[in-house]
């Protein structure tokens, strides 16, 4: 596995064992918006949307951020110190972006894990830490 769709239709299919169609943004909607508000709110939704182009979607990100970081330095090459603060605090937002990808991958892993909205009766062996 080497690029992101490939992690998206992995996950998806795992999602699939556990009786839950991630592709289907209806019910995807109809679980987050059943979701209690409470400190748990935004870690216990389904953040990632899996008809995307997860491998477009980063490309872009990280195109954007090395724009802008080539900006900063082009700016700060010819001392012009408000552009460069300005393409600087730019790439800082694409950089976040680019960490938000990741972080709603991982927490979509970690409902998938403990399983909390299966509607099947798939289990994780149980892992003996010894």
């Amino acid at each position: 596995m080497n690029d992101l769709n490939s992690v998206r239709d992995s996950l998806r299919e795992l999602g699939l064992k556990q009786g839950i169609d991630l592709g289907d943004e209806k019910a995807i909607a109809k679980f987050n918006d059943e979701v209690p508000f409470d400190s748990r709110w935004f870690d216990s939704r389904w953040l990632c949307c899996y008809l995307e182009d997860w491998n477009e979607e980063l490309e872009e990100r990280l195109h954007y951020f090395f724009k802008n970081m080539s900006d900063y330095q082009d700016a700060m090459d010819k001392e012009d110190i408000k552009s460069a603060t300005s393409s600087f605090h730019a790439a800082l937002s694409c950089a976040g972006d680019v960490s938000n990808i990741f972080g709603y991958i991982k927490n979509d892993m970690v409902k998938l894990l403990h399983g909390e909205d299966k509607t099947t009766d798939f289990q994780w062996p149980q892992f003996n830490n010894e």
